[in-house]
């Protein structure tokens, strides 16, 4: 397989933030029921918006595992570490260490950069202890008025 140039840029750039980018999906997915999401404002169900959490309280409501066939969405509201492109995907990462850091792969990130504000909203599955990868995932400036932790 021959893989363009300026992913191979993108995917070392993410891969220096620890993350692993998990390509395959499962095509039917089950509903989680309603107590998945008690104690846990941040996850909603599929294309459900979900209160976005802070960096700094997402690690409590973080599930250690989920059914292989299942999907929940994400909602975090944090400071932009990261904006890269392959030319196609873009990736925005929030949360820095040593906290949980959180990666969402879009189509899109508009005008965002280091530094900035955003909300994040995606398909959860965690990559290990201290990573999330949102996908598909959207990316948001964060405009303070949306129900995010502080």
């Amino acid at each position: 397989m021959i893989v363009p140039r300026p992913f191979l840029h993108c995917a070392a750039a993410v891969a220096s933030l620890g993350f692993v980018l998990d390509m395959g999906r499962a095509s039917a997915q089950t509903l989680l029921p309603d107590s998945f999401f008690v104690d846990r404002p941040a996850f909603s169900q599929p294309e459900q918006a979900g209160k976005p959490a802070s960096c700094e309280s997402i690690a409590a409501q973080l599930p250690d595992t989920l059914p292989a066939d299942s999907r929940v969405d994400m909602a975090i509201a944090g400071t932009v570490s990261l904006v890269r492109t392959d030319g196609a995907l873009w990736y925005v990462a929030v949360c820095a260490d040593p906290g949980v850091r959180v990666l969402c792969v879009t189509y899109g990130a508009g005008d965002l950069k280091p530094g900035d504000k955003a909300v994040l909203r995606g398909g959860y599955n965690r990559q290990d202890r201290r990573h999330v990868l949102l996908d598909p995932c959207l990316a948001s400036p964060w405009s303070g008025g949306d129900g995010a932790e502080r």
